[in-house]
């Protein structure tokens, strides 16, 4: 069986669903291109129906994009969009970030830390991947502890684009300390339960993550003019 193919034992639109999720958050589908839907029914050898099931989910998620004429495609940023969703995440998390201090337990805070030493773990050892996703556990943490259900909603429905820009933002000389030293910052002032203070540092964190993504997306913009020049 290709490693592509799906696990029969499980249902084949959750397999294709987080099949296709991955290519995209690692990728291998490029923002832009085409995806057919008879075709990756072709590869992964099940009909159709699944195929589109999983496609559907992500169009919601916001990773994949059908148009009037049904063409599906890679979701593409544009700055517009980038500043908007993290627009939506300063205000969001500095808020959760701020409840979290306020309601929290000891082991919460625990668990936050061990988050801290797994991300530095993995930076040490070249697991980007792994780094990616601890990083995102520390902000997930955070919103869970919060304790606002409603903002963990909220939160939710942006999820699968934050992951996506994730993927994008790890990327340059330090970068990944620079995140870690960023999250080590907020977590100290969640430990010192200075929610203010907290608050404004994850705020300050987000812009940095936006500022650090905008100009990625100029630079590819920039290299992408001049291949075509």
């Amino acid at each position: 069986m290709s490693q592509d193919q799906p696990d029969r034992s499980a249902p084949f639109y959750e397999q294709i669903y987080h099949l296709l999720r991955k290519k995209i958050l690692q990728g291998e589908f490029k923002p832009g291109q085409r995806i057919y839907e008879a075709k990756l029914a072709r590869e992964l050898n099940v009909s159709r129906s699944p195929v589109r099931e999983a496609v559907r989910a992500l169009e919601k998620e916001g990773l994949l994009q059908i148009d009037h004429k049904s063409r599906i495609t890679v979701y593409e940023p544009t700055m517009r969009n980038v500043e908007e969703i993290y627009q939506c995440r300063m205000s969001l998390e500095s808020l959760a970030v701020k409840l979290a201090c306020e309601r929290m337990s000891a082991s919460q805070l625990d668990e936050i830390e061990e988050v801290l030493y797994q991300t530095e773990r993995n930076i040490i050892i070249g697991d980007l991947e792994s780094v990616i996703a601890f990083n995102a556990q520390f902000h997930d943490c955070i919103v869970l502890f919060s304790g606002n259900s409603e903002l963990g909603k909220l939160l939710g429905g942006l999820r699968s684009l934050t992951y996506y820009y994730r993927t994008l933002n790890v990327h340059g000389p330090g970068r990944a300390n620079q995140i870690l030293e960023e999250h080590k910052q907020i977590f100290f002032k969640m430990k010192e339960r200075k929610a203010d203070e907290a608050a404004e540092e994850m705020k300050v964190h987000i812009e940095h993550d936006l500022l650090h993504l905008k100009n990625l997306l100029a630079k590819e913009c920039e290299q992408a003019r001049g291949k075509k020049s």
